[in-house]
C-alpha cells in the first residue's frame, strides 16, 4: 500500500513529479537504514526496535499528511517522506528471521516459499486498497489503513518472538562485519540483478501496453505475474533437486530468465503477453523465497535480520536501477523487456559461477 498511499497523499496540493519525488525519497532514506535497523533489532529484541521506529514512521507520515494538506513546499514534502523511510519498522527482515527460527531444518525453504506466496497476494491486494480507499474516500484514509496494518503486525510479532531472539547478539567491530563474507556478498549482487529484472518487467510491460494505448492491460499483465509466482511458490517451494542447494538455485534462477525471455519474444506479437506473463512469473517467487533462505543461512548466529536488511537495501537499490533502465529503454518497449531478461541471466550467471565453486554448503556462519 505505502507507493499508492505517498503518491496519493502527497499530490493533494502537489504535482504527479514531487509525489514520485517524494516516493524515492522514502525509498532511499529505507535503503540507508535497512541494515542498521536489522542490527539494532538483532541487538535489542525485533519488537523493540520496531515500536520504536514505528512511533517515528507515524509521527513522519502524519507530518507528511499535515504538510500536504497545508500545501507545504516540495522540498518539506520530499524530505519528510524521506525521514519516514529512514524510520520504517524491520518488519520485513524481522519477519525472515523469525521464519529461520521457527521453520528450521527441513521446513525452511517451505516456509519462505510461503512467505513469497503472502507477499504476492500482498502486492496484489494492497495497490487496489489503498487505490479504492485514497479516490472513493480520502487519501488520508489509506494512510491511516497503513499505519494501522504496521501497528497491528507489531503487536502480533510480540506474539511471536522468543526469548532467545531478544538476547543480544555478539558485538561486531563495524556495520559492515557481514560483507567480509565472500558468499554473503555473491548474494547480495544476485539478489540486486534479480531486483533489476522485477523492476525493468514492471516497467517495460506498463510501457509496452501504453505505447499499444491498452494502458488498463497494465494492472492485469502484472497481476498475472503474479499469480505465476504464486503457483510456482506453492508447486515448486517446498521441492529439492538432486545436486543440493546451489544447483537449486541456478535452475530456478535459469528458469526465471527464461520466462523473461520467452515474456520479450511474446512482444512481438501482442495478444502473446497473455499467455507468457504468467510464465514469466512461474519461478519468480521461488527465487525470491531461495534468496531469503540463504541470507539467513550465510549470517553468522544472531544477526539474521541485519543479513536480510541488506539483502532488502541492495535489491530496493537494484529496483530503482532495473525502473530507471527500463524507462529510458521504454521508447522500444521490447528492447527493456529484452534488458530485463538479460538482468535475470545475469543473476543465473553468478548462480552458476557460485556453484561450480562452492563446496558442500555449511549453515549459519562459516564461509563457504
Amino acid at each position: 500500500m505505502v507507493s499508492i498511499a505517498l503518491l496519493m497523499v502527497t499530490a493533494v496540493h502537489a504535482s504527479m513529479t514531487i509525489a514520485g519525488l517524494a516516493v524515492a525519497g522514502y525509498a532511499l532514506g529505507q535503503g540507508i537504514t535497512g541494515p542498521p535497523r536489522g542490527r539494532l533489532a538483532d541487538r535489542y529484541g525485533l519488537v523493540r526496535v520496531a515500536a520504536v521506529c514505528g512511533g517515528g514512521y507515524s509521527l513522519a507520515l502524519i507530518g507528511l499528511l499535515a504538510a500536504a494538506l497545508t500545501g507545504a513546499p516540495a522540498g518539506v514534502l520530499i524530505a519528510t517522506a524521506g525521514a519516514a523511510g529512514l524510520m520504517v519498522p524491520p518488519l520485513s527482515p524481522g519477519m525472515r528471521s523469525l521464519w529461520s527460527v521457527h521453520a528450521a531444518g527441513g521446513l525452511r525453504q517451505a516456509a519462505f516459499a510461503f512467505d513469497a506466496v503472502v507477499f504476492d497476494l500482498a502486492s496484489i491486494v494492497g495497490p487496489a486498497l489503498a487505490s479504492a480507499l485514497a479516490v472513493g474516500v480520502d487519501p488520508a484514509a489509506a494512510l491511516l489503513l497503513l499505519l494501522a496494518l504496521t501497528g497491528a503486525a507489531i503487536v502480533i510479532l510480540r506474539t511471536r518472538e522468543r526469548p532467545r531472539e531478544t538476547a543480544r547478539a555478539p558485538a561486531r567491530q563495524s556495520i559492515a562485519g557481514l560483507l567480509r563474507s565472500g558468499a554473503f556478498r555473491r548474494l547480495l549482487i544476485t539478489g540486486a540483478f534479480v531486483n533489476i529484472a522485477l523492476s525493468g518487467t514492471e516497467v517495460a510491460l506498463t510501457a509496452y501496453v501504453r505505447h499499444h494505448h491498452a494502458l488498463w492491460a497494465a494492472g492485469p499483465l502484472l497481476a498475472e505475474i503474479s499469480v505465476g509466482s504464486i503457483v510456482g511458490s506453492l508447486v515448486l517451494g517446498a521441492r529439492t533437486t538432486p545436486g543440493g542447494k546451489s544447483n537449486r538455485f541456478f535452475r530456478l534462477l535459469a528458469c526465471y530468465a527464461l520466462g523473461l525471455a520467452a515474456l520479450t519474444a511474446a512482444g512481438l506479437d501482442a495478444p502473446l503477453l497473455a499467455v507468457a506473463a504468467p510464465l514469466a512469473g512461474l519461478c519468480l517467487g521461488s527465487v525470491l523465497a531461495t534468496l531469503f533462505s540463504r541470507a539467513g543461512s550465510a549470517a553468522p548466529p544472531g544477526s539474521d535480520t541485519e543479513a536480510q536488511g541488506w539483502l532488502n537495501s541492495v535489491m530496493n537499490g537494484g529496483a530503482s536501477a532495473g525502473a530507471a533502465i527500463a524507462g529510458l529503454a521504454s521508447g522500444n518497449p521490447v528492447l527493456a523487456l529484452g534488458l530485463a531478461a538479460a538482468a535475470a541471466a545475469i543473476a543465473a550467471a553468478a548462480a552458476f559461477s557460485r556453484t561450480a565453486a562452492a563446496g558442500p554448503p555449511v549453515r549459519n556462519g562459516s564461509a563457504r
